[in-house]
């Protein structure tokens, strides 16, 4: 079985659609994919529901964007039971993401402001303005965020939270970064230098940590192509476990 937990799409960075993902890492002889586009989850069910078709799992995930004392730091994160939690069950409003992406995948006060007032004709100017303020329940900040503030966030979530490529974080800083409270530790990645996995490995098992794999895949030269790191089903296990989620999802 292989298991590739960090890719992304359209909806973030990536070159491909969601469904042109899905076919690929059916193609990969993919088992279980994870879609985790950088601070987006708007292709995530999208995903789930063509995976199903395809026959590749799909894990609904997020990488989020912080910075640790000016050192860029990706946090790969999944939640409990597959959902995640959104503006729009919050709300108990509609979201229509085709309206919201229909010039863009890059998602602004703005246009969530058009699309709450397209896709919910009963909401007034006002209540939609305050949905999308700094003191809305659903706001995360745009700017930076540091990777204290992040992995707050994402324990207020409930969320299992992976620190992704660890080898393109400085060694100086490592290990602080990690008490921060991290779940796992992404130990296997395309980039690893000779050595570092089972080095990631050892860091993760001192703190009572799991470890991860993910090929970062994008679709473009940069990065490694969808498949190149994963983990076995033992390997795995214990994160499924960790996410309440079963071997059927």
């Amino acid at each position: 079985m292989k298991i590739d937990l960090h890719n992304h799409s359209k909806y973030s960075d990536g070159v491909l659609s969601v469904k042109e993902l899905l076919n690929l890492a059916k193609e990969k002889k993919i088992d279980i994919m994870g879609l985790t586009d950088h601070d987006s989850v708007f292709g995530v069910d999208e995903a789930y529901t063509y995976g199903k078709e395809v026959g590749v799992k799909v894990l609904k995930g997020m990488e989020l964007s912080t910075f640790h004392k000016g050192q860029t730091v990706h946090i790969v994160c999944y939640f409990k039971n597959n959902v995640i939690p959104k503006i729009k069950d919050y709300y108990k409003i509609n979201i229509d993401e085709d309206f919201l992406f229909k010039n863009s995948c890059i998602v602004t006060r703005g246009n969530m402001y058009q699309c709450i007032l397209h896709s919910n004709p009963d909401i007034d100017h006002t209540l939609a303005q305050q949905m999308i303020s700094d003191d809305s329940p659903c706001y995360i900040p745009a700017s930076k965020m540091t990777t204290e503030e992040g992995i707050k966030l994402l324990n207020n979530l409930g969320a299992f939270k992976i620190l992704a490529h660890p080898t393109l974080i400085k060694r100086e800083y490592l290990s602080e970064i990690l008490d921060l409270g991290f779940d796992a530790l992404e130990a296997r990645y395309p980039k690893n230098k000779a050595g570092e996995e089972d080095f990631f490995k050892v860091e993760a098992k001192k703190r009572g940590m799991l470890f991860s794999a993910g090929s970062d895949f994008h679709g473009d030269d940069k990065h490694a192509m969808i498949g190149t790191s994963t983990l076995n089903y033992d390997e795995f296990k214990p994160i499924i476990d960790k996410l309440e989620i079963g071997d059927d999802f």
